[in-house]
Protein backbone atom coordinates (compact mmCIF):
# COMPACT_ATOMS: atom_id res chain seq x y z
CA UNK A 1 0.00 0.00 0.00
CA UNK A 2 1.40 3.41 -1.09
CA UNK A 3 1.34 6.25 1.83
CA UNK A 4 -1.72 7.86 -0.15
CA UNK A 5 -3.71 4.69 -0.03
CA UNK A 6 -3.02 4.57 3.54
CA UNK A 7 -3.90 8.47 4.29
CA UNK A 8 -6.92 7.65 2.62
CA UNK A 9 -7.72 4.25 4.39
CA UNK A 10 -6.87 6.09 8.39
CA UNK A 11 -9.11 8.48 7.78
CA UNK A 12 -11.85 8.52 10.83
CA UNK A 13 -11.49 10.78 13.50
CA UNK A 14 -12.63 7.62 15.81
CA UNK A 15 -12.78 4.30 15.70
CA UNK A 16 -16.18 2.03 15.80
CA UNK A 17 -14.52 0.45 18.85
CA UNK A 18 -13.70 3.93 20.32
CA UNK A 19 -17.21 4.92 19.66
CA UNK A 20 -19.05 1.84 21.24
CA UNK A 21 -16.60 1.41 24.30
CA UNK A 22 -15.80 4.99 25.14
CA UNK A 23 -17.88 7.53 23.66
CA UNK A 24 -21.64 5.48 23.76
CA UNK A 25 -20.38 2.80 26.16
CA UNK A 26 -19.48 4.91 28.93
CA UNK A 27 -22.77 5.33 30.20
CA UNK A 28 -24.13 3.06 32.74
CA UNK A 29 -27.78 2.39 31.21
CA UNK A 30 -29.31 2.32 27.81
CA UNK A 31 -31.62 5.45 27.48
CA UNK A 32 -28.44 7.49 28.02
CA UNK A 33 -26.34 5.12 25.68
CA UNK A 34 -28.99 6.37 23.34
CA UNK A 35 -28.73 9.93 24.09
CA UNK A 36 -25.12 9.57 23.12
CA UNK A 37 -25.47 8.24 19.83
CA UNK A 38 -28.20 10.69 18.96
CA UNK A 39 -25.98 13.46 20.39
CA UNK A 40 -22.91 12.21 18.30
CA UNK A 41 -24.73 11.83 15.49
CA UNK A 42 -26.49 15.57 15.38
CA UNK A 43 -23.08 17.01 16.10
CA UNK A 44 -21.49 14.92 13.16
CA UNK A 45 -24.33 15.48 10.84
CA UNK A 46 -23.98 18.79 11.15
CA UNK A 47 -20.02 19.48 10.83
CA UNK A 48 -21.02 17.02 7.65
CA UNK A 49 -23.49 19.62 6.10
CA UNK A 50 -21.29 22.63 6.78
CA UNK A 51 -18.31 20.33 5.12
CA UNK A 52 -20.58 20.10 2.37
CA UNK A 53 -21.21 23.58 1.56
CA UNK A 54 -16.85 24.07 2.39
CA UNK A 55 -16.88 22.09 -0.20
CA UNK A 56 -18.80 23.73 -2.87
CA UNK A 57 -17.17 26.62 -2.08
CA UNK A 58 -13.49 25.68 -2.81
CA UNK A 59 -14.68 24.05 -5.65
CA UNK A 60 -15.60 27.59 -6.80
CA UNK A 61 -12.38 29.28 -5.19
CA UNK A 62 -10.63 26.61 -7.53
CA UNK A 63 -12.58 27.12 -10.70
CA UNK A 64 -12.04 30.64 -10.25
CA UNK A 65 -8.19 30.52 -9.76
CA UNK A 66 -8.34 28.37 -13.06
CA UNK A 67 -9.69 31.05 -14.89
CA UNK A 68 -7.59 34.12 -13.29
CA UNK A 69 -5.26 36.16 -14.81
CA UNK A 70 -3.97 37.56 -11.48
CA UNK A 71 0.03 37.62 -11.05
CA UNK A 72 -0.07 34.72 -8.65
CA UNK A 73 -3.24 32.57 -9.44
CA UNK A 74 -0.65 29.67 -10.46
CA UNK A 75 0.64 29.46 -7.06
CA UNK A 76 -3.07 29.90 -4.97
CA UNK A 77 -4.51 27.40 -7.26
CA UNK A 78 -1.88 24.80 -6.49
CA UNK A 79 -2.22 25.68 -2.75
CA UNK A 80 -6.09 25.58 -2.88
CA UNK A 81 -5.55 21.93 -4.67
CA UNK A 82 -3.76 20.81 -2.32
CA UNK A 83 -6.19 21.78 0.18
CA UNK A 84 -9.05 20.69 -1.18
CA UNK A 85 -7.19 16.93 -1.67
CA UNK A 86 -6.64 16.74 2.38
CA UNK A 87 -9.95 18.82 3.23
CA UNK A 88 -11.87 15.57 0.72
CA UNK A 89 -9.84 12.59 3.24
CA UNK A 90 -10.90 14.59 6.41
CA UNK A 91 -14.95 14.76 4.98
CA UNK A 92 -14.55 10.82 4.29
CA UNK A 93 -13.10 9.84 7.39
CA UNK A 94 -15.79 12.21 8.83
CA UNK A 95 -18.54 9.94 6.77
CA UNK A 96 -16.98 6.96 7.83
CA UNK A 97 -17.79 7.54 11.45
CA UNK A 98 -21.52 8.88 10.68
CA UNK A 99 -21.84 5.56 8.95
CA UNK A 100 -20.66 3.81 12.15
CA UNK A 101 -23.01 6.16 14.32
CA UNK A 102 -26.08 5.41 12.13
CA UNK A 103 -25.05 1.98 12.46
CA UNK A 104 -25.31 1.88 16.07
CA UNK A 105 -28.43 3.88 15.91
CA UNK A 106 -30.23 0.93 14.39
CA UNK A 107 -28.99 -1.31 16.60
CA UNK A 108 -29.81 -0.15 19.66
CA UNK A 109 -33.31 0.17 21.87
CA UNK A 110 -34.64 4.06 20.95
CA UNK A 111 -36.18 6.06 24.03
CA UNK A 112 -38.45 9.27 23.64
CA UNK A 113 -37.02 12.30 26.06
CA UNK A 114 -39.79 11.45 28.22
CA UNK A 115 -38.30 7.92 29.04
CA UNK A 116 -34.56 9.28 29.19
CA UNK A 117 -35.20 11.70 31.73
CA UNK A 118 -37.68 8.81 33.90
CA UNK A 119 -34.57 6.74 33.94
CA UNK A 120 -32.08 9.61 35.18
CA UNK A 121 -32.25 8.32 39.02
CA UNK A 122 -31.07 4.98 37.94
CA UNK A 123 -28.56 6.49 35.42
CA UNK A 124 -27.25 8.54 38.00
CA UNK A 125 -27.21 5.84 40.49
CA UNK A 126 -25.19 3.85 38.25
CA UNK A 127 -22.66 6.31 36.91
CA UNK A 128 -22.27 7.91 40.56
CA UNK A 129 -21.93 4.21 42.40
CA UNK A 130 -19.40 3.17 39.66
CA UNK A 131 -16.95 6.19 40.12
CA UNK A 132 -16.96 5.72 43.63
CA UNK A 133 -16.07 2.00 43.65
CA UNK A 134 -13.48 2.48 40.91
CA UNK A 135 -11.80 5.25 43.66
CA UNK A 136 -12.09 3.15 46.64
CA UNK A 137 -10.13 0.72 44.21
CA UNK A 138 -7.70 3.19 43.37
CA UNK A 139 -7.15 3.82 47.64
CA UNK A 140 -8.65 7.26 47.19
CA UNK A 141 -12.27 8.92 46.92
CA UNK A 142 -12.59 11.98 46.65
CA UNK A 143 -15.01 14.70 48.23
CA UNK A 144 -16.54 15.36 44.84
CA UNK A 145 -17.42 11.44 44.32
CA UNK A 146 -18.98 11.66 47.97
CA UNK A 147 -20.57 14.79 47.57
CA UNK A 148 -22.53 13.48 44.29
CA UNK A 149 -23.48 10.32 46.46
CA UNK A 150 -25.13 12.58 48.62
CA UNK A 151 -26.77 14.89 46.77
CA UNK A 152 -28.54 11.63 45.10
CA UNK A 153 -29.19 9.94 48.77
CA UNK A 154 -26.59 7.02 48.17
CA UNK A 155 -23.72 8.14 50.46
CA UNK A 156 -25.28 6.46 53.56
CA UNK A 157 -25.42 3.16 51.60
CA UNK A 158 -22.26 3.58 50.71
CA UNK A 159 -20.76 4.06 53.99
CA UNK A 160 -22.77 1.18 55.61
CA UNK A 161 -21.85 -1.08 52.35
CA UNK A 162 -17.99 -0.35 53.48
CA UNK A 163 -18.26 -0.36 57.35
CA UNK A 164 -20.05 -4.16 56.80
CA UNK A 165 -16.95 -5.09 54.56
CA UNK A 166 -14.66 -3.93 56.91
CA UNK A 167 -16.32 -5.91 59.59
CA UNK A 168 -15.88 -8.71 57.95
CA UNK A 169 -12.96 -8.34 57.14
CA UNK A 170 -11.95 -7.66 60.97
CA UNK A 171 -14.00 -10.62 61.91
CA UNK A 172 -12.05 -12.39 59.46
CA UNK A 173 -8.72 -11.51 61.13
CA UNK A 174 -9.63 -12.19 64.52
CA UNK A 175 -11.10 -15.85 63.33
CA UNK A 176 -7.84 -16.76 61.73
CA UNK A 177 -3.91 -16.57 62.78
CA UNK A 178 -0.86 -15.71 60.51
CA UNK A 179 -0.18 -19.53 60.39
CA UNK A 180 -4.06 -19.96 59.67
CA UNK A 181 -5.23 -21.63 63.11
CA UNK A 182 -7.88 -20.71 64.77
CA UNK A 183 -7.26 -17.72 67.31
CA UNK A 184 -10.18 -16.78 68.53
CA UNK A 185 -14.07 -16.60 67.54
CA UNK A 186 -16.23 -14.15 66.42
CA UNK A 187 -18.43 -12.85 68.71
Amino acid sequence: MDLNDAIEQVQQPRSRYQLERFVIGQHDTVEMQFYQCVVELNDMLHKYRLAEISQVRMEREIARLENSDEEDADLDLAEKKLEYEFFLGVKNGGEREIVCLLDIYDQIPHFSRDEIDHAQPEYWEKRLGRQAQLSIMSGKIGWADLDALRQIDKLDDLINEQHRIGTELAEKELVEGSDGTLTSQPM
